[in-house]
């Protein structure tokens, strides 16, 4: 697929990422309220039956299975509403969400529930490979990217991720590959809403592991506990005074 930011220079990327989204049939919108609904949904299962039943929350799943679940929870309620439309993927080929109408707008989903605001793939995304038929599937096209921190969607973004974007790890062991600060800053537009005013003050940058819990003993685990926060801690209310008006 030819991206359609070739022969584009990067100042012009947020304009394209601008139009490639407007055209696109899916809105914010619709896709913060199915990732909200589905959201719930997920963390309101249980495995089993009766006595036996095990609510999800209550056990240790690793993030990856919780990203896999909710993008195949995302897909369905898509697919429930608009059923000759969209559905899940169904075939190595396939992306995440397919368009049934056009393939050109079918979606991949990228989750990460580590804490911060980046998304991964693995190695593979980041590889060049010669022979394009031993691709699964198009690793070029729309993205929709989730980060969550154990129970709590902290930020939704939607917009576009070529190939080449993908940068593997140098390391020969590692498994994963990671994304430029240029296409976070303008190939992914942030889906706002106030579910981001729950996410944990820990992406907020600045702020490491020793200062969050210096602020969760004020009472500030959340962006929202810092908009609120009424002390008198300096160093709390000057990350109040740069981030209290944080627009949702």
């Amino acid at each position: 697929m030819s991206s359609p930011y070739n022969s584009l220079g990067e100042e012009e990327w947020l304009a394209k990422t601008q139009d490639l989204v407007d055209q696109h049939p899916l809105d914010f919108e619709t896709i913060r309220r199915v990732a909200l609904k589905c959201w719930d949904t997920l963390w309101s299962t249980k495995i089993g039956e009766g006595e036996l039943s095990i609510s999800l929350w209550e056990l240790d799943v690793p993030a990856i299975v919780i990203g896999y679940f909710f993008e195949k929870l995302f897909a369905k309620e898509l697919e429930t509403e608009h059923p000759c439309i969209w559905r899940g993927g169904k075939s190595k080929d396939d992306k995440d969400i397919v368009y049934i109408p056009n393939n050109f707008y079918s979606i991949e989903i990228k989750s990460s529930g580590q804490l911060g605001v980046k998304v991964f793939g693995n190695r593979s995304y980041g590889q060049n490979v010669e022979n394009s038929e031993l691709e699964k599937k198009e690793k070029s096209g729309y993205y929709i990217t989730v980060n969550f921190y154990e129970r709590t969607l902290s930020l939704l973004r939607f917009g576009w991720i070529d190939h080449e974007d993908w940068k593997a790890q140098k390391a020969a062991t590692g498994q994963a590959a990671g994304l430029g600060n240029s296409v976070y800053k303008y190939k992914l537009l942030e889906i706002d809403g106030d579910y981001r005013l729950d996410a944990p003050i820990g992406i907020v940058k600045g702020i490491g592991s020793k200062t969050s819990k210096d602020f969760s003993a004020e009472g500030v685990q959340t962006i929202r506990d810092l908009q609120n926060y009424q002390g008198r801690n300096s160093k709390i209310l000057k990350f109040k005074d740069k981030f209290g008006e944080y627009e949702t």
